[in-house]
């Protein structure tokens, strides 16, 4: 009987696929606070050896594939009203880093309106090995059927409608001490950031910094091509709170 209840628990554990919000810890009790469990048990995720100072591409990549393929994450369009479905689901994750390796947290699956509603893990990553204390350089979300990139860190991020929904990876920029760093106004430093789109059988990738140097990943190629330099556009006013799109030379097409 032991035997079957261990087998029972070993099953249900492998077959995870996320966490709910509601069953993080949080710190201080702060609700906007949770600790999200690592490094997320995927077969197709690695733990990638670096010293890199930034994110690798060969954890990016797979970790990309792999959430566009969780319930609900992309191909989540009505193709008669082109809305969302209700299956439509925001999920988040963090991307972090150990003193020998780069990883992926569980991600997390906010349990009411879901659609919108995914707040990453700012109470940090409670990694199975190395505990509570590692930084985090990155967070990802998705937008599910096309809901608008709205983050200020892709203000060079030129401006398009994403039909089947999208990953968006932000890296920040981080100290020594794998603090992250903040501006004048307290706000997050963005670093790199990485988009997938399309189908999960069939994604499609692309890569930026905030000087706007756009990329494209060149799957044949396994390397990244200049796409585009992209400006931001004009700034948020009375009429246009998010302001208008970047300009990108030569222009892009999706």
């Amino acid at each position: 009987m032991l035997l079957l209840t261990l087998g029972a628990l070993l099953a249900c554990a492998s077959s995870r696929l996320y966490y709910l919000r509601t069953e993080l810890p949080f710190l201080d009790d702060d609700p906007n606070l949770a600790v999200v469990p690592g490094p997320w048990k995927h077969p197709d995720v690695p733990v990638v050896l670096s010293n890199a100072a930034t994110i690798p591409d060969d954890l990016v990549l797979p970790a990309l594939k792999a959430l566009m393929a969780l319930p609900g994450a992309v191909d989540a369009c009505d193709p008669n009203t082109r809305r969302q479905r209700r299956d439509a689901v925001e999920y988040c994750v963090s991307i972090y880093k150990t003193p020998q390796d780069w990883r992926v947290s569980w991600p997390i699956r906010s349990f009411m309106g879901e659609e919108g509603s995914c707040q990453p893990a700012y109470g940090g990553v409670d990694d199975e090995e190395f505990g509570p204390d590692v930084p985090i350089f990155g967070f990802a979300h998705n937008h599910p059927c096309g809901t608008p990139v709205s983050s200020r860190d892709l203000k060079v991020f030129p401006a398009m409608r994403l039909e089947q929904g999208g990953w968006v990876v932000v890296s920040y920029g981080a100290t020594p001490s794998g603090k992250l760093i903040r501006d004048s106004r307290g706000e997050l430093v963005p670093a790199w950031g990485w988009l997938a789109t399309g189908h999960r059988d069939s994604p499609r990738f692309y890569k930026w910094n905030q000087a706007g140097r756009m990329y494209r990943w060149h799957e044949q190629r396994r390397d990244w091509e200049l796409a585009s330099t992209c400006q931001p556009g004009t700034p948020p006013g009375p009429l246009s709170h998010r302001g208008g799109p970047p300009e990108c030379i030569p222009a892009l097409e999706w």
